[in-house]
């Protein structure tokens, strides 16, 4: 699209989504020849220190691609008049967003894929510097065609603690759940799984007693294994 201030060795850019921090765009890697998905944020870097602070993100934000549930991002900068970009491996498939809207899962498909997403997001808190989400929801997790969850666009700001990671969480398996936001819904589906009350209560108030994601994934698992019990 001629008149973008592009990143060099991207072309054909096709615009797919409008966002309030960034636009995204499908793209093609010249380098690699091969489909990246393009995303350039509205705001423009502010002098070096911002420039070093994104460019340390972007590091870490590559290396989380080791992880199968997060989906890599494959290269990043400042574009010659200062404004941020990250190139992302092509994403495929659904939002989870679209799933909860178009074909629910089963509870336990939701509490499993759940899981998974709190495992992800545990090794990239522990990652050094600490990477969070920061603002985590069903639209920032893609469902492939083997119906495994990947998230994607972590916030580059990095103020958010791993709680409110934690916290958005939480809110999203509630949602998968019953279909409906915190707390405004009918919660026999989740008095069915032993513990599960509890936890969601202990996590989805404003001084959440569970606020890590290690233990979040550990209680999740203890309800399921109850439930197989019960």
């Amino acid at each position: 699209m001629a008149g973008i201030d592009t990143p060099a060795g991207y072309t054909g850019l096709q615009r797919i989504w409008i966002g309030a921090e960034a636009d995204t765009y499908r793209a093609w890697d010249e380098r690699a020849s091969r489909p990246v998905t393009l995303r350039l944020f509205h705001r423009f870097v502010n002098g070096r220190a911002e420039e070093a602070a994104f460019a340390a993100y972007c590091a870490t934000a590559i290396g989380l691609g080791r992880h199968p549930a997060i989906v890599p991002v494959k290269a990043g900068g400042v574009t010659a008049t200062g404004r941020p970009w990250l190139a992302f491996e092509n994403l495929e498939g659904r939002t989870f967003e679209q799933v909860l809207r178009e074909d629910p899962p089963e509870p336990a498909e939701a509490i499993a894929l759940v899981i998974t997403l709190a495992d992800a997001l545990a090794w990239a808190h522990a990652t050094r510097p600490p990477m969070t989400h920061g603002r985590l929801r069903a639209e920032h997790v893609l469902i492939g065609d083997d119906g495994a969850p990947r998230l994607h666009d972590f916030s580059p700001r990095g103020s958010a603690a791993p709680r409110d990671d934690v916290t958005n969480l939480a809110a999203m398996l509630f949602r998968a759940l019953t279909g409906n936001h915190w707390p405004d819904a009918d919660d026999r589906v989740i008095s069915a799984w032993p513990g599960l009350t509890g936890l969601l209560d202990e996590t989805l108030t404003p001084v959440p007693a569970v606020d890590d994601m290690v233990t979040f994934a550990g209680r999740l698992r203890q309800v399921v294994a109850d439930t197989a019990d019960f």
